[in-house]
């Protein structure tokens, strides 16, 4: 049974199964019970008509072809068929095969039902080759042409459906990318103040006992890098917020006070830099800021207390990053995923620039990044 059921949802459909069975039951009772000589055969010849009409969504060629068949050979070999469910039936193929038929196969089926009218009129005793043209309007014109006039729009609304279903995509899409923009802005932030506040409270609970102002000096380097972490932190949460409530996020003119939380933490850093750092935009100088920001955190984590190189230039088109921290690296209690690095170099490689890493045999870590200035 359900082998069956699945055959015939491929070739015809309920709503189809009940108008070709209303269509055939209209027809044999209207050939019975009137006039005209074998009436037997011409509701056989009806029903054979109608019985096309199952297939019209499905099927719409082979409809046709049924349709055309019994009304051509009813009229040759009976008479001219005048029950209202073949003429019905005629109308219903031209609309079905118009509306569920590419143009080419539309074209066809029409064709073949204009012959086969064609022929009905010719054939029919009580009738002239002069109502062949007007019949094709009535039965196949109007039909068809409302069912092509149906099938574009059904074109149309399936190519908006598939335009929104790709809008729905990118704007997921454009939802992940900024969730994990979101995420590396977070990491970056957090993961360069948590580090400062881990080094310094280190530093702080070595000497306290033998030296209270160095103790000191770690506890408001833990508070200094604390604020700083919550400002940029309120920036973020600005920047998610209305249009109004924005505000310009971290460049390379916040490099000072990033440098002045560094050393605090006992690196020792250098910065040299050359060449004009002017007409950067807004992301260019953003991600130039995190490429510094996450060396310096690299350094904290691995290389506590060594001489570190911040270099900065430009070639015209990129703004040139070097961040070298001299000293063999070690494992700290607060050591890093990599996640940083990971999401720095995706960071830049999405902007069009280039992010390297290099450690030489002494244990020194270079990182290598060009930024387009123009970036967006």
């Amino acid at each position: 049974m359900k082998s069956i059921r699945a055959l015939a949802s491929k070739v015809t459909t309920w709503w189809d199964l009940t108008l070709m069975v209303s269509l055939f039951t209209l027809s044999i009772v209207e050939t019975l019970s009137g006039p005209g000589d074998r009436p037997g055969l011409r509701a056989v010849a009806a029903g054979i008509t109608v019985v096309g009409v199952a297939f019209r969504r499905k099927l719409p060629l082979l409809m046709v072809a049924i349709v055309a068949f019994g009304l051509s050979a009813e009229s040759i070999l009976l008479e001219s068929p005048d029950e209202l469910g073949v003429l019905l039936a005629v109308v219903v193929a031209a609309f079905s095969v118009s509306v569920y038929s590419p143009p080419r196969d539309a074209l066809i089926g029409l064709t073949l039902l204009s012959m086969a009218i064609a022929v009905a009129v010719a054939t029919d005793p009580s009738d002239t080759l002069s109502n062949v043209l007007p019949t094709l309007l009535l039965f196949v014109v109007v039909p068809g042409g409302i069912g092509l006039t149906v099938h574009r729009r059904h074109r149309d609304i399936a190519g908006l459906h598939l335009e929104a279903a790709a809008l729905t995509t990118r704007a997921e899409e454009a939802v992940d990318a900024e969730r994990r923009r979101i995420a590396r802005e977070l990491h970056d932030v957090v993961s360069h103040a948590v580090t400062l506040i881990a080094v310094q409270a280190e530093s702080g609970q070595a000497v306290i006992d033998r030296d209270t102002e160095s103790a000191r000096r770690s506890l408001s380097a833990i508070g200094e890098a604390s604020r700083d972490a919550l400002t940029e932190l309120d920036r973020m949460l600005r920047l998610l917020g209305p249009d109004d409530a924005r505000d310009v996020d971290s460049g390379l003119g916040g490099l000072p006070a990033l440098i002045a939380g560094a050393r605090a933490a006992g690196l020792h850093v250098t910065v040299e830099e050359k060449g004009r750092l002017q007409g950067l935009s807004p992301t260019a100088d953003h991600c130039a800021y995190r490429v510094v920001q996450e060396g310096l955190t690299n350094a904290l984590r691995h290389a506590p207390g060594s001489n570190v190189t911040v270099h900065i230039g430009d070639d015209g088109d990129n703004v040139l990053i070097d961040v070298t921290s001299l000293g063999a690296s070690r494992s700290t209690a607060y050591g890093g995923t990599g996640r940083g690095l990971a999401g720095l170099r995706q960071r830049v490689l999405g902007l069009g620039g280039t992010l390297d890493t290099e450690t030489s045999h002494s244990g020194d870590f270079s990182l290598h990044a060009a930024v387009p200035v123009k970036a967006s």
